[in-house]
């Protein structure tokens, strides 16, 4: 889960992830060493990338994050008008702030659910207050180098104007942006999960797409 495609120069099944940006990120050797069997990724601008590369990539999109949901349940106590999450290479100091880097995934969720309104430079950030139905605003801060990974998001769900603010100033002056609906995207992550390559596990089958001894 993540900008983590560009990441390896294994071969590989994809499921829900995403480039940091564009066909910038894929260099001579992925593009000549690498196989990949892509399921799903993470947006348009993701999959056109990987077309543009040579890459076979389905029209099928969504992040695996949007399943949290229907995984936690989380404590909600709505306390907070708001709530900044920082990218986890932001050095900017905020009240009312957190990061993803925490070992307790329950907690960190419900801070998002018991606030109001997200304002986040962390995607994940947007993504998981987006799926438990709380609004979010993309923060524009020192740790936001590009928004291809932003916009690959939102262009999945079908949202071409990027909302952003560039303080949190800004973002408490501002209508809350309109949640999407996720339900369809869900499907589609549900409905592309490779069980395939577990399946072919336990009969000791061998994958022709892509060499998964790795996965």
């Amino acid at each position: 889960i993540g900008s983590i495609i560009q990441g390896g120069a294994q071969n590989a099944t994809i499921w829900g992830s995403g480039l940091k940006c564009g066909v910038d990120d894929i260099g001579f050797i992925f593009k000549h060493t690498r196989k990949l069997d892509v399921r799903l990724v993470r947006g348009p601008r993701t999959r056109e990338a990987l077309i543009q590369s040579g890459f076979v990539c389905p029209e099928k999109y969504g992040d695996p994050a949007m399943l949290m949901p229907l995984i936690y349940q989380p404590i909600v106590k709505k306390d907070k008008d708001y709530l900044v999450i920082l990218h986890h290479e932001s050095k900017l100091k905020y009240d009312n702030s957190i990061t993803p880097l925490s070992d307790n995934y329950k907690s960190f969720i419900d801070e998002i659910v018991s606030s109001k309104f997200v304002i986040s430079s962390s995607l994940h950030g947007i993504i998981l207050a987006e799926a438990y139905g709380v609004p979010a605003v993309l923060l524009n801060d020192d740790a936001v180098k590009n928004k291809f990974k932003y916009e690959d998001y939102y262009f999945s769900t079908g949202r071409y104007q990027l909302p952003y603010v560039n303080s949190v100033e800004d973002a408490l002056n501002i209508k809350r942006p309109q949640l999407p609906d996720l339900t369809l995207m869900q499907k589609n992550i549900v409905s592309t999960f490779p069980y395939d390559l577990w399946q072919m596990r336990e009969k000791g089958e061998h994958n022709d797409k892509c060499d998964n001894a790795n996965l």
